[in-house]
């Protein structure tokens, strides 16, 4: 059996970094000391822990068999540390990183933003259902913002995954085919997947009772998208426009009270494996607004990291408008790939040209 990716002395570093003044910043390395990749390796590995999610396919009822027990030995834990019989790791991520968050900064912040015309024009029951689950989220995750984020980037792809399902029923019955608009949300997906990797590895999903919450809320929020996109696709893309906005509203508060110290930890390793080292086309592929290329942000350290998480979740936003202009004017959203690299069509009479001289020159040849 694998033993746990994140051992004591490992903890205890970055404990040792979070403890840090603000005000010292990241320090220079010296020979010898960890580089930036080993630092980040201090971070949690979640196919290591035993809430993780499996490790292969199988039948539905092993799946949820092998989760059940899974989640009863945490469960059993998380019971233990409420009662006082068993200590909660203080050097455990994300309470040794001491991070903060202020709901009431979040809703001045929210506030200034449809002020200056941000706001989002959405269905009233749309607003009533953001309003109650903003609530929600500042009772149940006050002054927990690492989690909190886990719990939003949980959600946070559910709408793609209905989004899609709908793009390939449509498409099964023959009524729409919308291959390129399929792919920017796999696109989307892919990038709410790293932001929700990143907040595993700071220990955003721990707790059980995070976790049960997550999962099920995530499980409905799939079947209402299904239903509303039935009815309307605009309006589907519209809550989501306002959830994106609520994102970037969350993430720049939360970067305003922590960045110093967010300037003084490392990325985790996921993070440069997205933003740096990795297959970045998916990257480029979800930001319909911009050309292939043009956005290659820094990952330095964990500022960065979630001011890239920020500027994401903004670009996510221009793509829900895309969307829902698309839905009323049938104006196309297709992959940046694609719409930043239509060959002019001079370009495309010269290759025609050459290519039939060529296929009558070897006629000729033939002849």
């Amino acid at each position: 059996a694998p033993q746990p990716f994140v051992t004591t002395q490992q903890l205890v570093a970055l404990h040792s970094l979070a403890e840090r003044e603000p005000k010292e910043g990241p320090k220079q390395k010296k020979k010898g000391e960890p580089t930036q990749e080993q630092d980040g390796e201090k971070y949690i590995e979640v196919a290591y822990e035993g809430y993780f999610d499996g490790t292969k396919p199988d039948s539905s009822w092993n799946l949820a068999a092998a989760n059940f027990i899974r989640q009863g030995k945490t469960i059993i834990e998380q019971g233990l540390e409420i009662t006082g019989l068993k200590k909660r790791d203080p050097l455990r991520p994300p309470n040794c990183l001491k991070l903060t968050l202020s709901n009431e900064a979040v809703k001045e912040t929210e506030r200034k933003r449809i002020e200056a015309g941000g706001g989002v024009d959405a269905h009233p029951v749309s607003l009533f259902l953001y309003d109650v689950g903003c609530a929600l989220l500042d009772e149940l995750f006050d002054e927990r913002p690492i989690q909190r984020f886990w719990f939003l980037e949980t959600i946070a792809r559910i709408p793609y995954f209905s989004y899609v399902s709908m793009l390939h029923l449509y498409e099964s019955f023959g009524w729409w085919r919308a291959v390129e608009l399929r792919k920017v949300h796999i696109a989307e997906d892919w990038n709410e997947l790293h932001h929700l990797l990143i907040m595993e590895s700071l220990g955003g999903n721990s707790l059980w009772s995070d976790r049960f919450l997550g999962y099920h809320v995530a499980f409905a929020y799939y079947w209402i998208l299904i239903v509303v996109f039935l009815g309307s696709p605009r309006v589907a893309y519209q809550f989501m426009e306002l959830l994106e906005a609520h994102a970037v509203d969350t993430y720049r508060t939360f970067l305003n009270e922590n960045r110093e110290r967010l300037k003084s930890l490392p990325p985790p390793q996921v993070a440069r494996s997205y933003y740096k080292t990795g297959d970045l086309y998916l990257f480029d592929d979800f930001q319909v607004s911009r050309p292939p290329g043009s956005r290659r942000p820094p990952c330095d350290n964990l500022l960065d990291v979630f001011e890239n998480i920020c500027q994401d979740e903004g670009e996510h936003v221009k793509t829900m408008q895309a969307c829902q202009e698309y839905a009323l004017s049938g104006t196309r959203v297709v992959s940046p790939h694609l719409n930043y690299n239509v060959t002019a069509v001079e370009t495309k009479r010269d290759l025609w040209k050459e290519w039939s001289e060529e296929v009558n020159s070897q006629g000729e040849m033939d002849n």
